[in-house]
């Protein structure tokens, strides 16, 4: 509906923009001329039905003015939510957002009838072109000044969408919306859809393991950190510091500088920032909710229903975010069942680029075993998950927004913020990991936990001893454990072994925490432990194969 771009507007504070529903799963706040302003989640009606409704309930209690930011392309619908806000008796203004597509359809809206009608301003809008925000802004400045009303008690469901419908038909010219466009059809049919989906996959893996991992990697990495900025930093530091455990941790082997630095900016920054501008333009276009519906009837057996691939692409970017969008979701059940996939056997963007990295290279045999043992995996799990978590899951009901050109001020806008965001929780965990590594190698622990693990190490997985550190900044960040991978000379089948099982191994410790907080301590601990023997069990039987 726009309503995140209309927050934007008035606040100047970046929230996160997308062409698909369910983006706000958290409250935005911000401030407009000194009074402070919250995004909430997009909802169709109040009747206290999920989380989000409840949510915009508790924040309605404390609201002095109400935006109401509808679709001007679905306006018959979302004037339900619309009635049942005006009898709040708190000041509102309506904003009829994407007021382009109207005009670029053919359709013509009466807003100054919807105004006499409804009782309250109603501002023309199209949001992410800025018209209609100054007048918006006006109307906000007079709604200030205005006072609550008494609420008044509201009709039933039935009677309000009857008042709706009744209201719509007053105001839109004779004609409705065209149905699907032969591009929808095609994206949305099982065999030209998986086609698409298939091939859109593939350019992915392309850019991020060929392109942006050997040329762009090769680059940052390779020559501007380890070859113009880190070498002088290192011998300045080599003349300054005594031998010892200082040293070690800043520039040793494991140190924050050579190791947490170079592989958080050199190596993952390039491909968590590809990553996130290549699932930007599919989210921008509207290519996801046409994704869900064709997978709909795919992940039925996992007690799913095709929302869910909109966190699983998510969690593709990054687990910990793709978790708490699992709230999109309309039951419980089923946001556990995604917490648990999501935690075993989803690698994030980070992850997914050093992966390919390494894995392309071996070439297409070993890229296609490896997705076809993950989603194996993922599959298998699903369908003991639906068999074993009580309740049951609902049916599909998702807004299908309209295909556009996505805009690339709020492509690169969304990835540059995301990215940033990478950097602000990942650095402070690689250095943590890397500190934590050197100070086992330095007190000969790493050692004892090397020897301490071979029966697992060497003689299951059958991978070198020094796998163990990998493993260990895994549970710290796995995309972390991938890169620590690279160090190590593996031969293929060890490398393709190894790959498997950090992809499977634990959740980072932020998506741990994450899903602790939405699920409590009980499923997170029981996620992380499945993770784990999952992990080792199918490594060690993928090491008996090789």
């Amino acid at each position: 509906m726009g309503k995140s771009v209309v927050f934007t507007n008035l606040t100047r504070r970046y929230a996160e923009v997308s062409n698909y529903p369910g983006t706000t799963v958290e409250i935005s706040r911000g401030i407009w001329q000194g009074n402070p302003v919250a995004d909430t989640p997009g909802i169709y009606g109040l009747t206290n039905a999920n989380d989000e409704e409840r949510l915009t309930e508790a924040l309605l209690a404390d609201a002095q003015v109400i935006v109401n930011v509808v679709d001007a392309t679905r306006l018959r619908r979302d004037l339900f939510l619309t009635l049942q806000l005006s009898g709040r008796g708190v000041p509102m203004v309506v904003v009829v957002n994407m007021m382009d597509e109207v005009r670029r359809l053919g359709q013509r809206l009466d807003l100054a009838k919807l105004e006499t009608l409804l009782g309250v301003p109603v501002v023309a809008a199209t949001a992410v072109h800025g018209e209609g925000m100054d007048e918006l802004a006006q109307v906000l400045g007079h709604l200030c000044h205005k006072k609550k009303n008494s609420a008044r008690r509201l009709q039933d469901s039935a009677s309000l969408r009857a008042r709706a419908n009744e209201i719509y038909e007053k105001i839109a010219a004779p004609g409705g919306a065209p149905g699907l466009s032969p591009l929808d059809k095609w994206l949305t049919r099982p065999l030209t859809g998986l086609l698409t989906a298939a091939l859109v996959l593939a350019m992915i893996w392309w850019l991020i393991g060929g392109l942006v991992a050997n040329q762009v990697v090769d680059f940052t990495e390779g020559i501007v950190l380890n070859r113009w900025l880190l070498p002088p930093i290192v011998g300045m530091l080599l003349r300054l510091l005594p031998e010892g455990l200082l040293q070690q941790i800043l520039i040793g082997d494991f140190g924050v500088l050579t190791m947490a630095l170079a592989y958080g900016i050199g190596l993952l920054l390039p491909l968590v920032f590809s990553f996130y501008l290549l699932l930007s333009l599919l989210e921008d276009s509207g290519y996801l909710p046409r994704l869900a519906v064709l997978l709909d009837n795919t992940f039925r057996p996992l007690g799913l229903n095709g929302k869910a691939v909109i966190p699983l692409i998510l969690g593709f970017g990054c687990v910990t975010m793709a978790v708490i969008s699992t709230r999109m979701l309309s039951t419980r059940r089923e946001r556990i069942i995604l917490a648990f996939l999501l935690g075993l056997a989803v690698p994030c963007s980070a992850q997914t680029g050093v992966i390919a990295m390494m894995l392309v290279p071996m070439g297409f045999r070993w890229l296609g075993l490896y997705a076809i043992i993950l989603l194996s995996i993922f599959l298998v799990a699903g369908v003991i998950l639906n068999k074993t978590v009580p309740g049951q899951s609902d049916g599909l009901f998702l807004e299908l927004p309209r295909l556009r050109l996505p805009r690339p001020r709020n492509i690169l806008r969304k990835s540059w913020a995301k990215s940033m965001a990478f950097l602000k929780d990942a650095l402070p965990l690689f250095a943590l990991g890397a500190c934590l590594i050197t100070l086992l190698n330095y007190g000969g622990g790493l050692i004892a936990l090397e020897r301490g693990l071979a029966p697992l190490t060497s003689s299951w997985l059958k991978l070198p001893p020094q796998v163990v550190g990998a493993f260990i900044m895994g549970m710290i960040r796995r995309d972390f454990g991938a890169a620590g991978l690279m160090a190590l000379n593996l031969a293929a089948p060890q490398r393709f072994v190894a790959l498997v099982t950090m992809t499977l191994f634990v959740p980072c410790i932020a998506s741990v925490l994450v899903v602790i907080k939405e699920h409590g301590l009980l499923i997170g601990i029981a996620i992380w432990l499945s993770s784990l023997a999952v992990a080792l069990l199918i490594g060690g039987l993928l090491a008996a194969a090789m």
